[in-house]
């Protein structure tokens, strides 16, 4: 397999700006991992300038598919597919599509079909166009399955395979060497939330909701672990609710760590206005972890069965707060939640993606 990258070069600049380092640290994780090898895969990068610009934007998925023509032109690298990730890649895969002969398989996530494409009429062209032009198109949710058809997929070409975890990775340990591991009291009732911090994630209305949980339990600690441009109003929200010694910003942490902070917790929360199939999901189950979360996209369908997690509507403080008193006091049989994990399993995913590719027609 060799996986490529486009990146833009204006992105490698803006590392090295003091507040991006202090406010978008998850930028830096993301640009660290490209240098992590990986068994059976070659890296290869493609570089485009570009500005955070509106007008740039729109051209981004022409200049980093031209990037990567060029780049491929300067290899020897040969290939019998090309899977893309997110719409906006899936127009270079659909460039290289006729340039190579292969077939192209789209996997599409979350705002980038249920969202993006509805903005305006540039956006829902393009990604007709891209989607017209992918020989398969796996989504993570059913519940993006219905978006797909507005923007005239067929059903014949439509595979949902949701995220998965790394069962080597993400598995149950003790959570007294987990707290001592990361030093978190062992006296607490821990919730947990992962995510960047940014409006979709709801963590305003997770701390409002810890405002309303501090009220009927003193044992509880809210850790937000993630960074993003919202960080300072989160915490001054923290301050202004009196949740100092409550409520912890957690600034991100590389994704080999996240195992440990999800097996410190008691309870995984998950406050999201909009998501795909958020991968936290399956990862916090893996470490047999009950889940509360909200009915946003593919998020009911990772937690239909009650004995693994409880939902809630988005946007509620009140009831988010009901939820997870009500799953701090549930005896949750962790057996049944690692079992019920293991269908997300990446063995099992992949297992599901490999028939996608045998679907395919021949170069």
């Amino acid at each position: 397999m060799t996986i490529l990258i486009p990146q833009p070069s204006f992105s490698a600049l803006v590392l090295k700006i003091p507040y991006v380092n202090k406010h978008f640290s998850f930028l830096k994780l993301s640009s660290d991992s490209l240098s992590k090898p990986l068994q059976g895969c070659s890296i290869m990068s493609s570089h485009f300038f570009t500005l955070p610009l509106e007008v740039l934007r729109r051209r981004n998925c022409f200049l980093a598919s031209k990037s990567c023509k060029k780049t491929l032109s300067k290899t020897s690298t040969t290939f019998d597919l090309v899977h893309a990730h997110f719409l906006e890649n899936g127009f270079i895969a659909a460039s290289l599509k006729f340039i190579y002969n292969t077939p192209f398989v789209v996997t599409v996530h979350g705002g980038d079909v249920y969202d993006v494409p509805f903005r305006d009429s540039w956006h829902n062209n393009l990604a007709r166009y891209i989607l017209s032009e992918a020989d398969q198109v796996i989504t993570v949710s059913r519940f993006n399955v219905n978006k797909l058809a507005e923007l005239g997929v067929s059903s014949k070409k439509i595979h949902v395979i949701p995220n998965g975890y790394d069962e080597n990775s993400f598995k149950p340990f003790s959570s007294f060497v987990a707290r001592k591991t990361i030093g978190l009291p062992i006296n607490k009732k821990i919730l947990l939330s992962v995510g960047n911090l940014v409006d979709v994630k709801g963590h305003f209305f997770l701390i409002d909701a810890m405002a309303l949980v501090s009220k009927v339990r003193k044992d509880v600690l809210l850790i937000i672990l993630g960074s993003g441009v919202l960080r300072e109003k989160l915490q001054k929200r923290i301050k202004l609710l009196d949740l100092n010694q409550r409520v912890l910003l957690v600034e991100s942490r590389s994704h080999a760590e996240i195992p440990i902070w999800m097996n410190a917790c008691d309870i995984f929360v998950l406050p999201s206005l909009g998501e795909g199939f958020p991968t936290v999901i399956p990862e916090a189950m893996a470490c047999g972890k009950p889940i509360v979360g909200t009915t946003v996209g593919g998020v009911p369908e990772a937690l239909s069965n009650p004995d693994v997690g409880i939902l809630v509507k988005p946007g509620h403080s009140v009831a988010l707060a009901d939820a997870i008193l009500n799953a701090i006091q549930t005896r949750w049989q962790t057996e049944i939640i690692l079992n019920y994990a293991k269908k997300y399993s990446w063995d099992n995913v992949v297992k599901e993606i490999l028939n996608v590719y045998g679907s395919l027609p021949s170069g």
